[in-house]
């Protein structure tokens, strides 16, 4: 239990230091729309990872960097469909079915990426 209650902390530490350099970042960054880049998802996500690979090893990084790169498939796919369908069906409508869209692109990324 106190090896979880560190393993968090160390993330959460962690994260926030790549948050902080990466707002940093987007801060010197022209045009201010390429800011979001370097918001706090995959600065969040990179301290994740060198926590995992420091305190579990490369085995469980990489189980973790896949369902992450599912992730952001599944994103980019549900970026896709939402904006269409909220002039259509609305708000909630079009962000429901864009979630089970996100669902199901994520399943489908992680069990095409190759098992190590």
């Amino acid at each position: 239990m106190a090896r979880l209650i560190v393993e968090v902390a160390l993330k959460a530490l962690a994260g926030g230091l790549f948050v902080l350099g990466f707002a940093v970042l987007a801060e010197m960054m022209t045009p201010k729309r390429l800011a979001g880049v370097f918001s706090a998802g995959p600065s969040v996500a990179l301290g994740s990872l060198l926590v995992t690979v420091a305190l579990t090893g490369q085995a469980d990084m990489r189980a973790a960097a896949d369902g992450m790169r599912a992730g952001a498939a599944a994103f980019f796919v549900y970026c896709l469909v939402v904006p269409p369908l909220m002039k259509t069906w609305g708000v909630w409508r079009a962000a429901l079915t864009g979630l089970a869209v996100w669902g199901a692109t994520a399943a489908a990324a992680f069990l095409l990426l190759p098992q190590s």
